[in-house]
């Protein structure tokens, strides 16, 4: 990908680059394109028909005053550009700085966030037929997002390297109890069209002081239980954190800011507690480190904690 590339893709859109940055050019294309305004193009083979969903819902956000990026309509009215075997979009940059870091205000703001944006979902119709990356039960049939357990897979993971180990059953045991029980509620815990990536990295600070959230190439239907709780855990427990909070003061924070704009259910109280279970201790990053460590004592310890998560149910 070059710059004429670019500047014949930008035309679709009626934009003429008076600067190109090339950021990334592979697999997948990343380029900041300066005119009066920042934009960028972003480029990688996938289906032309997600990707338009993924951007209308984000459009569909921001008309509704949710600071999210904007994707620009070509042409032809669409918001994806054929072009090799990529599809291309562009979105209108968003001014501000990104995060690196989170304190407690940030944890506060995600959870405020998620619950707004959650709210404002279910008041749309569900644009997805595909879940996201965080979802249970896809069966992992394929790497398609929505398509595979990523908790199902840790676990296997976790089952292969501590299979022997004397607590192990009783892990399994809990295991299997809590996925059969929410797997008989899934389809009836409230849910609808999400980001799918609700995360520090993909939010940036701007001038005013607000949070704007960009990324949109996860986006899917999700159930919102499970989403609020895996961002919850990942901001409390994985994410670059400064403050003095540990990390289930921060998840409780964040869990109360989110509740402030939308209260969970009764169904989906009930099931707070396993569904939390689940996630926290078969999380994938927690289970890599888990396996790789080879101090037998560091190993009982993991194991340990591991069944603690799911006993505190």
């Amino acid at each position: 990908m070059d710059n004429q590339k670019i500047i014949d893709i930008c035309n679709n859109y009626y934009i003429t680059p008076k600067k190109i940055e090339i950021l990334r050019n592979g697999e997948k294309v990343l380029a900041k394109v300066e005119t009066a305004h920042t934009y960028y193009l972003k480029g990688e083979s996938t289906d032309k028909a997600y990707v338009e969903t993924c951007c209308t819902f984000a459009n569909l956000l921001h008309d509704q005053g949710f600071l999210v990026t904007q994707y620009m309509q070509s042409s032809k009215g669409s918001y994806t550009v054929q072009f090799d075997d990529k599809v291309f979009t562009l979105e209108l940059g968003l001014p501000g700085k990104p995060l690196e870091v989170i304190t407690d205000q940030e944890i506060m703001e995600f959870g405020r966030l998620l619950g707004i944006q959650h709210r404002l979902s279910q008041r749309m119709p569900n644009l997805f037929t595909n879940a996201t990356s965080w979802s249970f039960f896809g069966g992992n049939q394929s790497d398609a997002i929505g398509d595979y357990d990523e908790n199902e897979l840790s676990f296997l993971q976790l089952k292969k390297h501590y299979h022997s180990h004397p607590l192990f059953s009783k892990i399994e045991a809990l295991y299997n109890e809590y996925r059969f029980n929410i797997k008989q509620v899934w389809t009836r815990l409230p849910q609808g069209a999400v980001q799918g990536d609700f995360c520090y990295y993909n939010m940036t600070r701007i001038a005013n002081g607000s949070l704007a959230i960009f990324d949109f190439n996860l986006a899917g239907n999700e159930v919102y239980l499970n989403e609020c709780i895996g961002v919850g855990i990942y901001h409390a427990w994985h994410a670059p954190y400064i403050g003095k909070l540990k990390e289930q003061e921060r998840f409780q924070l964040f869990i109360e800011s989110y509740s402030k704009e939308r209260p969970l259910e009764s169904l989906e109280q009930v099931y707070f507690p396993q569904l939390k279970s689940l996630i926290r201790a078969f999380r994938y990053d927690r289970v890599e480190l888990g396996c790789t460590l080879d101090n037998k004592l560091m190993q009982d310890l993991f194991i340990k904690e591991t069944l603690k998560i799911l006993e505190e149910v």
